[in-house]
């Protein structure tokens, strides 16, 4: 028996350094040359850095030895997987003054020839299918715009800082001073106007909580902050992935790992935002129409844009940014990155300030990671108008709520049977690299389109008005753990259940990943909806109480800011690496402890200087134009009256 087990052991041990033999075949899938000593330290007359893309082919060789063999077989075997690099495709970025000083023909058929020739020993041959070369002096040069996108940022900070320090002064004069009569809260004077912009005063309210408020609910800070740290740590991995790595093989043996098969969840994460955002739409609507007894279409326009300023003051500023990042950041990764970003939004601008770049991104997104908030304005306009429908019936909420949630199920069981899509798709080293994952129909159906996050946003307008209806209801026990088992069983179970069909046989059924696509993340969005519900009925206990921690007031305020802003950073930090990185999860996570720092620190300027008092100034227009419309009633009454 132990010889058996011996021989057995050998063998496979054999087999193992044979295959980590055939890895150690293959040509370096990414090479960069120093790009700094290339372009600003070089002795070469036009130094001249170039990225190129490499197709490997097998070359026309009759006696091909064993070994040669082994090294095609293993490049077509490895690449063959969906979850692994295409090796047949290498990345490298090669110092082209220096390598063709002594060639007189161009830089392409010196790199051409190069390639052809280096890889003749595995009986291989390099064909260079993309080229893109620069010099010391930036292939991008400034324009009218940028000046202009320039001065106004100046002029706009300039601004800021001088009412801030203004205020402050006059603060600081009037203390003490109890005389002073206080202006009214509809008062739009001067004063009032220009302490919308003072980032003293925004940075009190982003720091301190509203202990006070019984109608706060705090513990919906608690989940933007969660949901938020979530989804930028998995916007970390995938750039991890896209950048070039040293261990690309241990990348790819990670990858089949068993806990990276929660990665492709991100879908449901993302749809947390959009029951946070129903629920709260829900909820004004019903306490407006209980204290005014009904709601006129003006407040339907009104939410309509003081949404929008609120989305598009912060995303405009992240779209003009990008016209400068290729000014400011060069290496040898920021064309793939920062000039796909650069060259996208001079193209798409307009389709982020319509919200309507979910539906045109096949051809490329600007700011991929803003789709959220088109398909977060456009479910927004088709709430209000059904909660205004509804207003006096509330039932049929209920009702049309259903039949949206049903249509969504219906829909995606047919898209997805008719398109052979996985319910989930497992995000791959390859589909990272120059954002190919952008041009994938099965990442626009399954994350970013409005018709599949339908159901998140149902389930936050009814919950909402139920939350209304039997707010401070006392509940009996039973109902309380039922309550907490489904919770449990919906959030935690679902991405688990996912997780585990993905590495049975069901996730190549056709009609399985169908019936399964159309119904995972609806159940997600139900136990997030019933999570809210129940902690706004003060069910959570302890849970509640975590959730209810001060800080995470400030860390919510915050996470709109960090969620626009973490993007570029990890952009900018993609494209200033000079070398391929090791990869290692324990590397991966202080990335990530990095990139959460620095976003969440650039946030509170971001959040104080452009997203609060865009923010308040809208509200205070609008209250405003309130104010005016009822005294206009009130003074037509008086006249009748009189």
């Amino acid at each position: 028996m132990s010889v058996k087990f011996v021989t057995i052991f050998l063998l496979q041990l054999s087999l193992f350094v044979l295959t980590t033999a055939d890895y150690d075949l293959m040509p370096d899938l990414f090479h960069l040359d120093d790009y700094d000593k290339c372009l600003y330290y070089s002795s070469q007359k036009d130094p001249t850095y170039c990225s190129l893309i490499v197709q490997l082919l097998p070359e026309n060789c009759g006696n091909m030895s064993e070994v040669i063999n082994r090294a095609w077989n293993t490049i077509q075997k490895v690449s063959s997987d969906n979850r692994k690099y295409r090796h047949d495709l290498l990345r490298h970025g090669v110092c082209a003054s220096t390598l063709c000083s002594q060639y007189n023909g161009t830089i392409y058929n010196c790199l051409s020839n190069h390639y052809e020739t280096k890889y003749r020993n595995h009986a291989l041959v390099g064909k260079v299918n993309y080229i893109r070369c620069e010099m010391q002096n930036s292939n991008y040069k400034s324009t009218s715009t940028d000046v202009v996108i320039s001065v106004l940022a100046g002029l706009y900070i300039l601004f800021v800082l001088s009412v801030s320090v203004w205020l402050q002064l006059n603060k600081n004069k009037s203390k003490g001073d109890k005389t002073k009569v206080r202006t009214s809260t509809t008062t739009f004077s001067d004063q009032k106007f220009l302490a919308i912009f003072s980032f003293c005063d925004n940075m009190n309210y982003i720091f301190t909580t509203e202990h006070n408020n019984q109608d706060y609910m705090l513990f919906l800070q608690a989940m933007r902050f969660i949901t938020s740290f979530c989804i930028i740590s998995g916007h970390v991995m995938g750039f991890s992935m896209m950048t070039p790595v040293l261990n690309p093989y241990e990348l790819e043996k990670d990858i089949e790992k068993t806990y990276y098969l929660f990665f492709p969840q991100g879908k449901m994460l993302v749809s947390i935002f959009f029951v946070i955002s129903s629920w709260l739409l829900s909820v004004q609507f019903f306490k407006k129409l209980k204290n005014d007894g009904q709601i006129r279409f003006r407040y339907v326009l009104q939410s309509i844009i003081k949404r929008y300023i609120r989305f598009t003051s912060g995303l405009t500023v992240i779209i003009l940014h990008t016209s400068w990042l290729n000014h400011l950041f060069r290496g040898p990764y920021a064309e793939p990155i920062l000039g796909t970003e650069y060259n996208v939004c001079r193209k798409k601008w307009w389709t982020n300030l319509l919200y309507i770049n979910n539906f045109v991104i096949s051809d490329g997104a600007c700011l991929m990671h803003t789709w959220y908030l088109s398909v977060d304005f456009q479910l927004t306009v088709l709430g209000l108008f059904l909660l205004w429908l509804t207003q006096k019936q509330p039932k049929y909420l209920l009702l049309t709520s259903g039949f949206v949630i049903a249509f969504q199920i219906i829909f995606m069981f047919v898209y997805l049977a008719m398109n052979n899509f996985k319910f989930a798709m497992i995000v791959t080293a390859e589909m990272t690299h120059y954002f190919k994952i952008t041009f994938l129909k099965e990442w626009q159906a399954t994350w970013t389109s409005t018709y599949s996050n339908l159901a998140p946003f149902a389930f936050g307008l009814c919950f909402g008005y139920l939350y209304i209806r039997y707010e401070k209801h006392k509940y009996a026990k039973i109902y309380i753990n039922l309550w907490r088992i489904l919770t449990i069983l919906l959030i935690l179970g679902t991405p688990l259940l996912s997780a585990y069909f993905m590495t049975t046989t069901m996730y190549t059924n056709r009609w399985f990943n169908a019936a399964y696509g159309s119904i995972d993340k609806i159940l997600f969005d139900l136990g997030i909806a019933l999570f809210i519900f129940g902690l706004s009925q003060n069910l959570g206990g302890i849970v509640k109480m975590c959730f209810e921690w001060a800080p995470m007031h400030s860390l919510g305020q915050l996470s709109f800011g960090a969620y626009l802003i973490h993007f570029s950073i990890l952009e900018i930090d993609a494209s200033l690496r000079r070398t391929p990185h090791y990869f290692s999860v324990f590397l991966v996570v202080c990335e990530n402890v990095k990139i959460l720092a620095i976003s969440y620190m650039l946030s509170v300027i971001f959040t104080g200087f452009v997203l609060l008092p865009m923010a308040r100034l809208s509200k205070m227009l609008l209250t405003c134009n309130e104010v005016n419309n009822q005294l206009k009633v009130v003074s037509k009454d008086k006249g009748k009256l009189g």
